[in-house]
């Protein structure tokens, strides 16, 4: 309905009939599930520094 002006007569939980999920679908999670790989990557490199300012915002905003 979304991308191809079709009318869905299931409920669909993107608004895209069969056709468009496989043609965006596929795409947009594979794009998803490669940024969630990239954040975890940096999450994992720069975590000390991550709780480090978080702990210092925290001690700051209870002062």
């Amino acid at each position: 309905m979304l991308a191809c002006k079709s009318i869905l007569v299931e409920d669909g939980k993107l608004g895209l009939c069969p056709k468009c999920i496989n043609k965006y679908g596929s795409p947009a999670t594979a794009l998803g599930l490669l940024g969630l790989g990239i954040a975890g990557k940096q999450l994992l490199k720069n975590g000390g520094k991550i709780v480090k300012v978080e702990a210092s915002t925290v001690k700051n905003i209870k002062i």
